[in-house]
């Protein structure tokens, strides 16, 4: 679907020519499931109307995108694309309904003040034949979006309360815990029990054995694989996956937390901080160690349990832009160094710190998921430290 820049291959195979006169447009499609995509029929018809749309209105089609995901959510692949390939030089962004641009009031009226507001860009939905250069089609754009948050809310609440049947009612929802499997229930309905499963039941038994024999859960694991007793959805058994069980079976209780001067948030923050300074993981602990800062578990802090931690944790809520920035400048600045000791360090432009923040999470001083080149220049001056600051939950 997808060709080279001034190219582009429709669903029949043609190809036609980008620089042709006409303005450029990028089409977005959209489907919320993988169910929806393996079928094919809605991107499909999605492709084939966003296809004949521009080849009746002149209009220059140079690329189409798709995401298989919920118009819930802002953050898709699909849509960043076809939203960069705007920004570089097409000028209609067009899709089959608003819909599928987004289900959310709130991200739909984001991407209309970043994109569209000026006039320069212009989005087209084909199905409601809607234009958003007058008051009248924003009003008319706003109240069909309610309608589908409505329907996504309602779909939501529709899931959630057959699963609180099928629960009531002793079906299982999901994947069968090892020791049971899934069988129909013989009541004539598609839905499913649960009922023991002998073999898995009998690996169980085993396992409890050692446990209570005082046998390390390492070594059961690796008695079973000597054994070659094959566990669910995987070659191997894995120690973190018997703890599972027998703190599930309640045959092991789990270790003791530390009793903590600090709260989960303070070392989050020291660490965060740390890192920000260049200041590797296992630089991290043992600087943690040192300063007594303690695990939730265990004794001392590793490389790997702070790589872990911090890869868990949003800069957003511990770092300003301006902080984020420093500490992200400064480790390409020591990383550029190491790799190119004569060439000296050129800092990436303020387009492509705005990508770095808009992918970490920052949203700007206005509230807006995307950061425009200006706006880093500005942050970066601290213009905005003040208020940043005062959001961050130290």
């Amino acid at each position: 679907m997808q060709g080279t820049q001034g190219t582009y291959k429709n669903s029949r195979g043609d190809i036609t020519n980008g620089n042709a006169l006409g303005r450029r447009a990028v089409g977005y499609i959209r489907v919320s499931t993988d169910m929806q995509a393996a079928d094919g029929l809605s991107l499909d018809a999605q492709t084939a109307a966003i296809e004949q749309y521009c080849a009746m209105t002149g209009l220059r089609l140079v690329q189409i995108h798709r995401d298989v995901l919920s118009g819930g959510k802002s953050d898709r692949p699909g849509l960043q694309d076809a939203l960069r390939t705007l920004q570089r030089g097409a000028e209609v962004l067009v899709v089959l309904k608003f819909d599928r641009l987004s289900r959310s009031i709130r991200h739909f009226c984001e991407l209309y003040e970043t994109y569209f507001k000026s006039g320069e860009k212009e989005l087209v939905a084909i199905r409601e034949s809607i234009r958003l250069d007058s008051s009248l089609g924003r009003a008319l754009v706003s109240i069909l979006l309610v309608f589908a948050q409505m329907e996504r809310e309602a779909t939501a609440e529709r899931t959630r309360e057959a699963l609180r049947h099928m629960k009531t009612c002793g079906y299982r929802h999901g994947k069968a815990p090892y020791g049971f499997m899934k069988v129909p229930r013989g009541d004539g309905s598609r839905f499913k029990i649960l009922v023991e499963n002998p073999d898995e039941q009998a690996v169980l038994r085993r396992i409890k054995a050692w446990v209570d024999a005082g046998v390390p859960i390492p070594e059961i694991a690796a008695r079973l694989n000597a054994e070659g007793v094959r566990p669910p959805r995987a070659k191997r058994w894995r120690s973190s996956f018997l703890y599972l069980i027998t703190q599930r079976q309640g045959w092991l209780a789990p270790k003791a937390h530390n009793e903590r001067a600090h709260s989960d948030e303070e070392l989050k923050s020291r660490m965060m901080e740390l890192r920000n300074h260049g200041h590797t993981y296992a630089q991290i602990a043992s600087i943690l160690n040192e300063q007594g800062w303690l695990p939730v578990k265990g004794k001392r802090f590793t490389e790997s349990s702070v790589g872990k931690l911090l890869r868990a944790t949003e800069p957003t809520k511990y770092l300003t832009p301006k902080q984020y920035l420093g500490g992200l400048l400064r480790n390409m600045e020591q990383e550029h160094h190491r790799s190119h000791p004569d060439e000296p360090f050129k800092r990436p432009g303020f387009p492509r710190l705005a990508l770095l923040l808009q992918e970490a999470g920052y949203r700007t001083p206005k509230g807006y998921d995307h950061w425009w080149p200006a706006q880093v220049q500005q942050v970066l001056e601290g213009r905005f430290e003040t208020y940043y600051a005062g959001t961050k939950e130290l």
